[in-house]
């Protein structure tokens, strides 16, 4: 007899933006937004993967940031159709601000019942930093001539917010982008063609690769 097929698993995804999340609203498969496609790769590409994407801004105001991942994984426990959270922000500074951040969400996650899987990351110093890993997906993401090149440590860039020659701004540059910042679509067509994730976690050994070990140990196993 043939296989059943294996029950659909959402996983609440928690980020910055569109680009990094997809767009709110109906529960969708991990084809939009640069977290839920890494994250369908991380664990293998199941087909039963669906994502339930959601902004930071949408978290209740007023709360730090241990708290806010405290209140997002009670209510995704007591949510019937959410089977797990991932929740990722931009460090959007130095590694001392890296370290404060996933100290934060550590903290917020383990302060709830670990029997509902969570995994928590922090961009160094931001998203656009991990697609940066990948130059030859670059190429193939946004058809090139040539493979560009990258920064060999990408997330030493500066944080956006200090300035030029950040992530956004590099990547920009190198999708040849008419814009300051390269679009959401371009990212995901970059994420979509990224299939090397040891590549993402040598040269994002900082951010990447302890979020990746989180997905293995959390997220993984459900599928």
């Amino acid at each position: 007899m043939p296989e059943e097929p294996q029950a659909t698993m959402t996983i609440e995804v928690i980020g910055e933006g569109r680009a990094d999340v997809g767009k709110p609203g109906e529960t969708m498969l991990p084809e939009k937004g640069v977290v839920p496609i890494l994250l369908h790769k991380l664990c293998g590409k199941p087909a039963a993967m669906r994502i339930k994407p959601k902004r930071f801004a949408q978290l209740q105001a007023g709360k730090t940031l241990s708290r806010k991942v405290q209140f997002a994984k009670r209510q995704a426990r007591y949510t019937a159709s959410t089977d797990a959270l991932v929740f990722v922000v931009d460090s959007e500074g130095d590694h001392k601000e890296f370290d404060r951040k996933a100290g934060e969400l550590r903290k917020g996650r383990d302060a709830e019942p670990s029997d509902f899987p969570t995994a928590v990351g922090v961009a160094q110093p931001c998203m656009e930093a991990w697609l940066l890993a990948d130059a030859p997906a670059i190429r193939r993401g946004m058809c090139l001539e040539r493979t560009p090149d990258v920064p060999n440590t990408p997330e030493d860039l500066p944080a956006p917010r200090k300035g030029k020659k950040n992530p956004k701004d590099v990547l920009a540059k190198l999708v040849r982008s008419k814009h300051r910042e390269c679009s959401s679509d371009d990212k995901n067509k970059i994420a979509r063609t990224m299939n090397d994730m040891e590549l993402v976690r040598e040269r994002c050994p900082l951010s990447f690769a302890p979020f990746a070990d989180e997905v293995n140990q959390h997220i993984r196993p459900l599928f």
